[in-house]
């Protein structure tokens, strides 16, 4: 076995050789690579040297951006399959001699009276390791530092992505800010994209709490003696976690609280010099006003959030503020101005923005934005067509937007009383409608507007879909 241990650690270096060589061949760096695949400079350095690991789809990524036409997958396949029959054959050994000792025990207890073990483990693994941690920790540094030390390893639970030994720079600077240095803060961010992306998919209430769990960990480090040279940085980083927590907080119903983080993200990324960070969250404060119903202040935000963003060269910020500026005209019932702002998003998305805050804008999110607008401006026609050009060209991974533009379908279809087609498409809808309550309330609408047809065959089937997912009654039948 110790052989066979060490080559796959030979091969594990093998593939992470090639992945290097590939990189380097493609013309990409550590740090371009790593922001590609959400891991720090030092995250990719391990990978390339076989010492740490990637997922089959990061590989997939990596395999294509590097122009290696395979050949990293089929390595990686190769080498996750020979692990595979490595701890198979492993495992078999340990039953074998957990079955021999378990009879060998059944033995010797015939001669002992029965006693109660002091420690009643089921033979977890991570469990036994965790008490023999613990008992060195002890040995080592005492009880009560023991206890600190875990304590500050607990505050590190909301950032993931890094290995044990980022993880241990990071309590070290929890427990003395003073060692803040500028890759933990890289390292910070790339836990927030993470996460980020995560939401991405599984929506906003499976990583709200992580992100309250990094931006409390940034404002500690800040507030804890942060060397200078890096307040600009981290405090830059304190405002786009405060303007995520914000949107995640619209998409839960907070709406207040949600105004509170974008507050706070426009003056700290004012503070910290960084313009782009003030305009994401001027962006977002719009977003929210809107969703409270609060014409002016949904129209002055957007127009601050279009200032802001004009002075940085980030086009899907951009794009994001003008989106935010339909957004308010169509509160506002203006049509013309709508259009002219969806149109200058679109235009403004020709152009990409590598490391953007508002990296979740495209052409799908826009269209989903402006058919959205044109119900609410009454043409439910223009509605219907813009938001199936949206679904038609919608990233898939980006899961609860979809969803979104999908409701939003369904509601301009019921606008324009084709209600066959409606309950279609908000049946296939309700799936996801549990990702945010934003999107059960926008289907609670939607479905609302059906109540004229309640006992119509259509309706019912869509009733019955919706129970499926535990989202009936969502309104009550017509009296």
């Amino acid at each position: 076995m110790a052989v066979e241990q060490a080559r796959l650690q030979a091969a594990r270096r093998e593939l992470g050789e090639q992945l290097a060589w590939y990189r380097q061949a493609a013309g990409i760096t550590q740090p371009q690579l790593g922001q590609i695949l959400c891991r720090t400079r030092t995250m990719l350095s391990k990978i390339e040297h076989g010492t740490r690991s990637m997922t089959a789809s990061d590989w997939r990524i990596a395999d294509d951006r590097c122009n290696a036409r395979g050949a990293l997958i089929a390595e990686h396949a190769a080498l996750v399959e020979a692990e595979r029959d490595y701890r198979d054959r492993c495992r078999t050994q340990r039953r074998q001699a957990q079955q021999a000792a378990a009879h060998a025990e059944i033995a010797a207890a015939r001669t002992r009276p029965a006693a109660r073990p002091q420690w009643a483990w089921d033979g977890d693994e991570h469990a036994e390791e965790l008490v023999a941690v613990v008992t060195k920790l002890i040995r080592l540094i005492g009880r009560r530092k023991a206890l600190q030390v875990a304590g500050v390893t607990l505050a590190t639970m909301g950032v993931s992505g890094l290995d044990t030994d980022e993880h241990t720079r990071l309590a070290l600077a929890v427990a003395a800010p003073g060692r803040v240095d500028a890759q933990l803060v890289e390292n910070l961010a790339v836990s927030l994209a993470q996460a980020k992306r995560l939401e991405d998919k599984l929506g906003p209430g499976e990583v709200l709490d992580t992100v309250v769990a990094q931006h409390g960990l940034v404002r500690r480090l800040l507030a804890g003696g942060t060397p200078p040279r890096l307040h600009q940085s981290l405090g830059a980083l304190d405002s786009h976690m405060a303007s995520t927590i914000g949107c995640y907080l619209v998409d839960m119903g907070h709406l207040d609280e949600a105004r509170r983080h974008f507050e706070h993200a426009r003056k700290t990324g004012h503070d910290a010099g960084h313009t782009a960070y003030a305009a994401y969250a001027a962006a977002n404060a719009s977003f929210a006003a809107y969703w409270r119903g609060d014409t002016p202040t949904a129209l002055d935000t957007a127009a601050a959030a279009r200032s802001l963003a004009a002075r940085t060269d980030d086009t899907q910020l951009k794009a994001l503020a003008e989106l935010r500026a339909a957004d308010a005209y169509a509160l506002d019932g203006q049509y013309g101005p709508c259009m002219a702002a969806s149109g200058r998003a679109q235009q403004l998305l020709a152009t990409g923005a590598p490391g953007s805050p508002a990296y979740w804008v495209h052409e799908g999110r826009i269209g989903s934005h402006l058919s959205r607008c044109l119900s609410l401006l009454g043409r439910p026609q223009e509605a219907v067509d813009t938001a199936r050009t949206a679904l038609a060209g919608y990233d898939r991974n980006y899961v609860s937007g979809h969803a979104h533009c999908t409701v939003r379908l369904g509601h301009a279809l019921v606008l324009s009383r084709e209600i066959d087609e409606a309950t279609r498409v908000l049946g296939d809808a309700a799936a996801s409608a549990n990702l945010s309550p934003r999107l059960t309330g926008e289907l609670h609408a939607a479905r609302t507007l059906l109540r004229p047809w309640n006992t119509t065959p259509a309706v019912t089937t869509l009733d019955a879909r919706l129970e499926a997912h535990g989202l009936a009654p969502l309104t009550s039948p017509r009296t």
